[in-house]
C-alpha cells in the first residue's frame, strides 16, 4: 500500500522558486493572426455606424475589449496586450495619433487595422509587449 504525504510550509516559512533561465517565448505574438481579428471585429463595429459621440464611443470601447479578449485566446506566451480603438467623424479634417513608450524591438510587435465608411473612420491597433 503507497501512502501520500504532503508538506505544508509553516507559518512564517516562505517558498522559494528556481528560475527557468527561459527567455524566449514558446508561442510569440503573431501579427499577422491579429491582423485578422482587428478587421474582423473593427468591420463589425462600424457596420453602417452613423457618427453619434455616444454611440462611437461605446463602439469603440466594445471593440478594444473584444479584440484583448479574442488575442487572449491565442495563448501568447509571456507577452501582455495591449489594445487601442478610435473611432471617429470623417468631417473634413485630419487627425494624427501617436503612441509612445518603453520597447524592445527584438520582441515587441504591433498589428494595425484602419478603415472608413461614408461617416466614420476607424483605427484598431494591438500590441504585444513581451513580458519576463
Amino acid at each position: 500500500m503507497s501512502t501520500l504525504s504532503l508538506m505544508t510550509p509553516k507559518c512564517g516559512d516562505t517558498l522559494k522558486y528556481s528560475n527557468t533561465y527561459k527567455l524566449e517565448s514558446d508561442n510569440p505574438f503573431n501579427p499577422e493572426k491579429v491582423d485578422n481579428i482587428l478587421k474582423m471585429v473593427l468591420m463589425e463595429a462600424m457596420e453602417n455606424l452613423i457618427y453619434d459621440s455616444d454611440k462611437c464611443s461605446k463602439q469603440a470601447k466594445w471593440a478594444a475589449s473584444t479584440i484583448i479578449s479574442k488575442v487572449l485566446e491565442f495563448h501568447f506566451e509571456r507577452y501582455k496586450i495591449i489594445s487601442l480603438v478610435t473611432i471617429g467623424e470623417k468631417n473634413s479634417q485630419d487627425v494624427t495619433s501617436i503612441c509612445s513608450f518603453l520597447w524592445d524591438a527584438e520582441k515587441d510587435r504591433f498589428a494595425t487595422f484602419s478603415m472608413e465608411n461614408t461617416h466614420v473612420f476607424g483605427i484598431a491597433c494591438c500590441f504585444g509587449l513581451y513580458y519576463e
